[in-house]
């Protein structure tokens, strides 16, 4: 079985200007994502990128980067279906052999857990039946809509001002890590099938940076918070 991490690391961020390659923790950013995906021992890690000066990152912390990302799959508008469409036929192209298994690390997440990842590859190993598989981490499931200034619950909170959160079903978040099977002929927006195993993990790994503030908290713990990053990744 073939299994490839891919990190997916456009250049044209907006809400942080390059953000992809922003030193974090004495690294650019994209290197934690390839750091982890060497750990995992999988049989070989590529960094999917439109940029040269990224490519030559990445290359630096250990990935591969034997093409470029076309245009079309790094506009603003590309999805992560498009992706996998050019990663399949450059593999192709440069007679790389097509993967059983894709390990998906997005590089705005810089904290993983070993174990719970390893889980999600695991699984998909022993259990024919499965998908894929995601890293989730528990959410707020209290949430309000703005309708015309007044607050909307999206919850059924039964006309109370209160209500505790042990008291409505559990929500979590995704994104993190997935792990699916490689197939050419899915490039479809369902392209992670229809049974897709979670693997709760803790909170720390659902911090995503999607802008200066979320930077800046990571940066913090990572400069800060050894103790806890050991903990729990």
């Amino acid at each position: 079985m073939i299994i490839y991490a891919i990190i997916p690391a456009r250049s044209g961020s907006k809400g942080l200007v390059d953000k992809n390659i922003k030193q974090i923790g004495g690294k650019p950013l994209l290197a934690h994502s390839i750091e982890f995906a060497n750990k995992l021992k999988v049989d070989r890690v590529f960094c999917s990128t439109d940029s040269a000066i990224y490519a030559e990152i990445a290359k630096k912390y250990g990935a591969e980067v034997p093409f470029l990302r076309s245009p079309e799959a790094s506009s603003s508008n590309a999805m992560e279906q498009d992706i996998l469409k050019d990663l399949y036929d450059c593999f192709e192209k440069e007679n790389i052999p097509q993967p059983d298994i894709l390990v998906w690390l997005r590089p705005t997440f810089v904290f993983r857990n070993f174990n719970d990842v390893t889980k999600c590859i695991n699984l998909l190993k022993e259990d024919s039946t499965l998908t894929s598989a995601r890293t989730v981490c528990e959410s707020e499931s209290r949430l309000y809509k703005e309708d015309e200034g007044i607050l909307k619950p999206m919850f059924e909170d039964n006309g109370k001002s209160m209500i505790r959160r042990q008291d409505i079903i559990r929500q979590y978040k995704v994104f993190s890590t997935d792990v699916f099977r490689s197939d050419k002929k899915n490039i479809s927006d369902s392209f992670l099938g229809n049974r897709v195993a979670a693997i709760i993990t803790n909170k720390l790994c659902g911090l995503d940076i999607d802008d200066e503030i979320d930077f800046k908290i990571v940066q913090s713990i990572l400069t800060n918070n050894q103790q806890i990053i050991n903990e729990n990744t």
